[in-house]
């Protein structure tokens, strides 16, 4: 039997690790704070719950992705080459102007 599990708040799990914090010494201490300042970026990001964190998270991976699968594709010079008589870009079919020398 799965229990329901209850939605705690940013803030709630932010001052839950600060309290814990404060129980532990050396390292734990330490690793507590990283947390609670990751958590604290989040909710700044407009993370109010750990689902809110989690959405946000994948969103940001979803965006990376097309931001390099667009790079790929619109910030890599092509080769140009010649279409119906006229230098054009691949991709873009956008035509280059000749220069005065070519």
């Amino acid at each position: 039997m799965v229990d329901k599990v209850t939605t705690l708040t940013m803030d709630e799990i932010i001052t839950g690790l600060g309290d814990i914090r404060a129980t532990v010494e050396g390292k734990g201490q330490e690793i507590c704070q990283a947390a609670v300042n990751i958590l604290f970026a989040l909710s700044e990001e407009g993370a109010k719950t750990s689902e809110d964190a989690l959405d946000i998270l994948h969103d940001y991976r979803l965006q990376a992705k097309q931001i390099t699968s667009l790079r790929s594709k619109h910030m890599v010079a092509g080769k140009p080459f010649l279409k119906d008589g006229v230098r054009s870009l691949p991709r873009r079919w956008s035509r280059e102007v000749p220069s005065p020398t070519a």
